[in-house]
């Protein structure tokens, strides 16, 4: 079905290709799972399979992609038959609403109305997100704009389905709803060809039929057969877990942070309903819940990122309501902000610049962050001048939780931090993490890792249809949405 011959790419911003000298052959009807590390070449091969690079992505490529017998056809060729989900759902949105978003590409083929209507059902439902058939993409959490994203290329019936990080956004239960639509469109078709870069794999390591290995851009592992490896084998390539960290925090401090009979209204939905708590200085907060349920409204409300309409919030000497408004300029010197997209918050055209810029902003933490460039620089074989843009997901995640806080500020909200990141770059990011909570820092950490929960913070709170079901000790929890989710 899919061949690639010597494959290798370079990119003008990099000395070193990111892809080298890759060969392989696929069969019909195979799931492969792509494995390897953030940053080892994964999101290049897939964009070299659909015809990306070099057509659509610049870079310079040797070698050749071979599909159904036939070379180096062009990406709206390709797209016939290649669909692929990009790890940011947000880069291949064409349109305002979920319904028109994934029709679009069966109304590029000229497809029936009433044909159009019954995929798109088929498909949502398939996906478990009937709900959303009517709803504004802008109104949709990160991870329901991932399975819209995922319907829209799955309506299509391509031969071959390209998954990058599908699930990197969603809750446990939106991923095992993903996962087991995966499941059912093979047991439906199985001449579909499966191409999944993932991290967190859980059960669908039993279904996978092959891994292909990454490591530094070259493909050092071929396992033609996964299900011929024994049980322990198999969980070797999908355990991991976080070290212990010391939470000895001493006497209770002060509230900097108190929320009074909050409510918010966003698309003509009740987003949040009748919140009420108290966070004091150098808690660890673990902001919970499924997808949707209201966890970033929260956190752009008390960043002044979105204007108070009922209730109270106080946060330091600042107070927000209905009929006072804070400016996010003021409120910045004190909390730094991490996005759930990395993208969102990259301003500049070179890693020292962006590194620099809040320092800059607020003319305090020059040093610190110039300190932080020459570790990023060591740690992660990047210069100065790279462009933000060309880092992977994973990088621009820990460059923007260093560009947001060298300026020192009282509370730090890190929105998702963890999606898109294999295990070892995951436990990166804890510890710088860590390190900003030894530095005396406040934290809240939008996350649905239960696992990082428990051994990282001191308080979970847990949303759930915009009320807050759960305000306790993380070690007692049993989900992210508070519940059993057997």
């Amino acid at each position: 079905m899919i061949e690639a011959q010597g494959l290798s790419v370079t990119y003008s911003s990099k000395d070193e290709p990111s892809i080298q000298n890759i060969s392989f052959s696929m069969k019909k009807g195979e799931f492969v799972w792509l494995a390897g590390k953030s940053a080892s070449g994964k999101s290049t091969l897939m964009n070299c399979i659909c015809g990306f690079i070099p057509q659509i992505i610049p870079a310079e490529l040797e070698g050749s992609i071979i599909f159904n017998g036939e070379k180096d056809l062009d990406p709206l060729q390709l797209s016939r038959h290649i669909t692929m989900v990009h790890q940011d759902p947000e880069t291949q949105f064409c349109n305002e609403t979920v319904e028109d978003e994934i029709a679009f590409g069966l109304e590029n083929r000229c497809l029936s109305r009433r044909k159009i209507d019954k995929r798109i059902e088929t498909t949502l439902k398939d996906l478990n997100c009937s709900e959303l058939r009517h709803r504004e993409l802008r109104t949709l959490s990160g991870g329901e704009k991932q399975k819209i994203a995922i319907a829209s290329m799955l309506v299509l019936n391509p031969k071959i389905l390209i998954l990058d990080e599908p699930t990197s956004n969603l809750d446990p239960i939106s991923m095992k709803e993903v996962l087991k639509a995966i499941e059912n469109v093979r047991r439906k078709s199985h001449d579909l060809t499966i191409i999944l870069a993932e991290h967190r794999i859980g059960d669908l390591v039993e279904q996978i039929d092959r891994v292909l290995k990454l490591e530094d851009g070259r493909l050092t592992r071929d396992i033609k057969d996964l299900q011929s490896l024994d049980q322990e084998q198999k969980k070797a390539m999908v355990d991991y877990s976080y070290p212990e960290y010391s939470r000895e925090i001493g006497k209770e401090g002060e509230t900097i942070l108190r929320i009074e009979d909050m409510d918010h209204t966003l698309g003509g939905k009740k987003i949040l309903k009748d919140i009420a708590l108290e966070i004091k200085e150098r808690e660890i907060i673990a902001l919970m819940g499924r997808n949707g349920s209201g966890k970033t409204t929260l956190v752009k409300l008390i960043s002044a990122l979105s204007e108070v309409q009922e209730g109270r919030i106080k946060v330091f000497d600042q107070i927000m309501d209905s009929s006072s408004k804070v400016k996010p300029y003021e409120l910045g010197k004190r909390i730094g902000y991490v996005f759930q997209n990395p993208n969102h918050q990259i301003f500049e055209n070179t890693l020292e610049e962006e590194l620099t810029f809040a320092a800059k902003n607020f003319s305090k933490g020059e040093s610190k962050a110039k300190r932080w460039l020459k570790k990023i620089k060591t740690e992660e074989d990047l210069e100065k001048k790279t462009h933000p843009h060309t880092l992977s997901f994973g990088q621009k995640r820990r460059l923007n939780i260093y560009s947001s806080s060298p300026h020192d500020p009282d509370l730090v909200i890190v929105d998702e931090p963890f999606s898109g990141q294999d295990h070892q770059n995951a436990v990166k990011i804890a510890d710088i993490l860590d390190d900003l909570w030894k530095e005396g820092k406040t934290l809240i950490i939008v996350t649905h890792d239960l696992r990082f929960a428990k051994k990282f913070c001191t308080r979970a709170l847990v949303l759930k249809d915009g009320s807050l079901v759960y305000d306790g000790e993380p070690y007692d929890l049993k989900s992210v949405s508070g519940e059993d989710e057997r």
